[in-house]
């Protein structure tokens, strides 16, 4: 069995929606943000490969066509769950948070409504304590920044703070208040 990418697991969360040709989830990944994950012919197809090599993927026939619908298959979507239910964590908070965010997009269906909170709940906590060790650093550094780095921080702890709020909104809108 082959290692599982991101780009592996963006493709099984696709395919839990719906079956989609190659050419459909490669113009999905060139129309959309996804396209900030990969998506070049050079990356689906292979990945396409990899996913039906490890039994995460059907391919079907699309009659009068030359064109192939994959499929989530049963441990495909084992696979999907595994990694939506992984919890968020610190690095991922500082290094990749367009990827969490991701990924709580694909957990309808696949997730329980209390994997959803708790997903929610430990995002918001990682994102608080980056986001204080970030203002402890500017409250420090700020001074001896050039005026464009220093809005350009600013930027960045505003966006943390603008992703805390959405984690309590995100939360209560699954609660129903």
């Amino acid at each position: 069995m082959k290692k599982t990418t991101t780009l592996d697991y963006i493709i099984l969360g696709l395919l839990q929606q719906e079956p989609l040709t190659g050419y459909r989830i490669r113009k999905t990944f060139e129309e959309t943000a996804l396209g900030n994950f990969g998506g070049s012919p050079g990356t689906i197809y292979p990945a396409l490969k990899r996913l039906e090599t490890n039994k995460f993927i059907s391919k079907q026939d699309i009659e009068e066509s030359s064109k192939s619908n994959f499929s989530l298959t049963s441990e495909g979507l084992r696979q999907l769950r595994s990694w939506l239910e992984m919890p968020p964590t610190a690095v991922e908070v500082r290094k990749n948070m367009e990827l969490l965010v991701l990924k709580f997009a694909f957990m309808d269906p696949v997730t329980s409504s209390e994997q959803k909170i708790e997903f929610l709940e430990t995002l918001k906590f990682e994102l608080e304590i980056y986001l204080k060790e970030l203002e402890q650093f500017f409250r420090k550094e700020k001074n001896n920044m050039p005026q464009t780095g220093m809005i350009a921080f600013e930027h960045g702890l505003m966006s943390y703070q603008v992703s805390i709020e959405w984690c309590t909104q995100a939360k209560n809108s699954l609660l129903g208040k």
